[in-house]
């Protein structure tokens, strides 16, 4: 799967067009609104490798379909953010608590009540650490879900993320396209040591994130909960 997904978007006669179209649009999405149209593509790709059209990538056209996708992408990853940043506020507050005790009469903090506070420091961070890890588990899954039901309830189904995450394909997958990622993260960071390949890393990025988004399909094309949903996708 790793070697098939570092492959897929050099593939097709307009793979050269497609990389330098989605790079400009990474290397612009300090405004936002161009990073949209990079979610959208990416909901794009896995839809077509869901649907087994896997051998060439999409490419970038019906713009205002990719916007309203990646809008919608962008949401259902803005949600799954939220959890982890609340526990993580959770984990702050805990960490602050101790030294923000009621203090005894010689105007010394309780020392049981500051050692509890500690203690639920650590249990809260190893909480977040948790939720965070789950939820960049299952943000991949619930933007795929989307994909290829069309429908955005499916990125919150319970059963759909429990048929999708439950999956031993999936989980290798996503080992796939984190190991893509870093990879990507890796190599950009060398290329910053000269202008040129400073130039280069959005677009690194950018077929990374493809690549990632290749593995992420061949995963739910092979989970019959979601599998069986596919087909044309209703307007968001």
């Amino acid at each position: 799967m790793l070697e098939d997904a570092i492959r897929y978007p050099w593939n097709g006669e307009q793979k050269v067009e497609t990389i330098l179209i989605g790079g400009v649009l990474s290397l612009l999405g300090v405004f936002f609104v161009p990073a949209l149209f990079v979610y959208g593509y990416l909901v794009r790709v896995v839809r077509a490798v869901s649907d087994g059209d896997d051998e060439v990538p999409p490419v970038f056209d019906e713009w205002g379909d990719l916007l309203v996708e990646g809008v919608v992408a962008f949401l259902i990853s803005l949600v799954y953010s939220l959890v982890p940043l609340v526990v993580i506020g959770l984990a702050i507050a805990s960490l602050v608590l101790p030294v923000s005790v009621v203090s005894t009469a010689s105007g010394e903090p309780t020392a049981g009540f500051a050692v509890g506070g500690l203690l639920l420091a650590l249990v809260v961070v190893a909480v977040t650490l948790v939720v965070s890890l789950g939820a960049a588990y299952l943000l991949p899954a619930a933007v795929a879900a989307y994909a290829v039901t069309g429908r955005v309830g499916a990125a919150f189904s319970p059963g759909t993320l429990r048929a999708i995450g439950g999956s031993e394909t999936y989980a290798v997958a996503w080992l796939v396209a984190v190991v893509i990622a870093i990879g990507a993260q890796v190599v950009g960071g060398f290329a910053t040591v000269t202008v040129v390949g400073a130039i280069l890393v959005p677009f690194l990025s950018f077929y990374g994130n493809v690549a990632g988004a290749y593995a992420v399909g061949t995963a739910i094309r092979e989970v019959p909960a979601v599998g069986g949903e596919s087909g044309t996708p209703t307007t968001p």
